[in-house]
């Protein structure tokens, strides 16, 4: 009996820097051919994809809030075009696929109507291990350079996965030196220090085990082990084939991860505005808000938005834009870079110096 274990480890911390993902307003997908039928059910499933993407929820389309606004998609559209999807392996013949970009004028004010939560565009990039125990072939590590034939789907699946929901990762150099900090066995084992360790080469974002194994009958069973934050999630999956469990595993992790750092975007007309440039980090992001919070002035603190560097609040205080403008520098975290002019119209902003 031949089977496959498959491991994933995906870095992933809140200290280090993130990265700016782009094309989250735009999606590229599957189609049978270039029918109007076709071109409109693609616009369909391309701007549910894009919600996913900005929201981290897999099941964003299914709220009650959003389906008013998917009978008409075309309403959210800024360009569209038929192009083949991308392949890993170059010997199959590409698929055909429908390139759909949206207005991001018009999906953030979906957001915000919808009430929606938002994963920022600043997201972790996560660090990938894949280790694969063969009955046959004994424990290794593996890449897409690995001579095997069901290791380019697998990592074809995983990178689709990781597109459509707008989280970006990288792949170990597999050197002597990746061979040297962390064996197969060590990695295997989940061992969460040694993995941590062998990834600070790679200036990695924190960390997920994610394994799986292939039986003869076919059955994919697995799990994958999640930590950041302090928080720490353990789940399993199975699957029918190896394809379809790499798919479920990318969509349950990215889902917990956003459950940690998603907002929800409100605004009134009675809230001052509050923008903190430098804030580069999930560390960061965090370290301003609980400032915030320690103010007694401030009565409530929405994330209005993220933007790079740039984080924007609406904040609702007792005795107006300028107590919060001197309770703010006086903190040391805070250096001005308001205008008076924009102090008199309730709006405010500092760059961060804060830890």
């Amino acid at each position: 009996m031949k089977r496959i274990f498959t491991l994933i480890l995906v870095l992933f911390s809140l200290n280090s820097l993130a990265e700016e993902v782009s094309g989250l307003y735009s999606a590229l997908v599957p189609v049978i051919d270039q029918s109007t039928e076709s071109r409109q059910q693609g616009v369909r499933e391309a701007l549910n994809q894009v919600l996913v993407k900005l929201t981290g929820n897999s099941n964003v389309s299914q709220s009650p809030t959003v389906q008013p606004f998917l009978t008409n998609p075309n309403a959210f559209v800024a360009g569209v075009g038929f192009r083949n999807l991308p392949r890993l392996d170059l010997g199959v013949e590409p698929e055909p696929g429908l390139q759909v970009s949206f207005s991001r004028r018009e999906i953030d004010q979906l957001i915000r109507q919808a009430q929606l939560p938002v994963l920022p565009s600043n997201r972790p990039k996560l660090l990938v291990w894949i280790i694969r125990d063969d009955a046959i072939e004994g424990r290794g590590f593996i890449n897409e350079y690995t001579p095997a034939l069901t290791i380019p789907s697998v990592l074809e699946t995983f990178d689709q996965a990781m597109k459509e929901r707008g989280m970006p990762y990288i792949l170990p150099a597999f050197d002597l030196e990746d061979q040297l900090s962390l064996s197969v066995d060590e990695g295997w084992s989940m061992n969460a220090s040694l993995i941590a360790e062998a990834s600070e080469r790679y200036n990695a974002d924190g960390w997920i085990a994610l394994r799986f194994y292939t039986t003869s009958s076919g059955e994919v069973r697995g799990s994958w082990l999640y930590e950041a934050s302090g928080l720490r999630q353990l789940r399993d999956f199975r699957a029918d084939y190896d394809e379809l469990y790499m798919a479920i595993a990318v969509k349950g992790l990215v889902d917990s991860i956003a459950q940690h750092f998603t907002y929800v975007p409100q605004i009134n007309s009675n809230e001052l505005i509050v923008r903190i440039n430098g804030v580069s980090s999930f560390a960061a992001y965090r370290a301003v808000l609980a400032q915030f919070k320690k103010l007694e002035l401030v009565e409530s603190l929405d994330v209005y938005g993220v933007e790079a560097e740039q984080l924007t609040l609406a904040v609702d205080v007792e005795g107006g834009a300028t107590l919060l403008h001197s309770a703010l520098v006086r903190s040391g975290r805070f250096q001005s870079q308001t205008e008076q002019g924009a102090l008199n119209s309730g709006q405010l902003q500092f760059n961060w110096i804060g830890k």
